[in-house]
């Protein structure tokens, strides 16, 4: 699966000090749920979120922030 990151979340991940493999496991190994109404599906693993979309054998993450904010 290949992972590409928006800058917005790449931004996140530099303020939050997490790197590209913590979020790809998190998308891969995660819990798991889709968003009502959306496309968006979030995952969360370690005190880590990712919202992401799922799209022709791509994974865009879009965010990244501390689970439970």
């Amino acid at each position: 699966m290949k992972v590409v990151f928006s800058s917005h979340a790449v931004d996140k991940m530099d303020m939050y000090g997490v790197d590209r493999k913590e979020v790809e496991a998190v998308v891969s190994r995660g819990m798991k749920w889709k968003e009502e109404g959306t496309e968006k599906m979030h995952a969360r693993m370690a005190g880590l979120e990712a919202v992401f979309i799922c799209k022709d054998g791509m994974v865009f993450v879009i965010t990244v922030y501390p689970a439970g904010d």
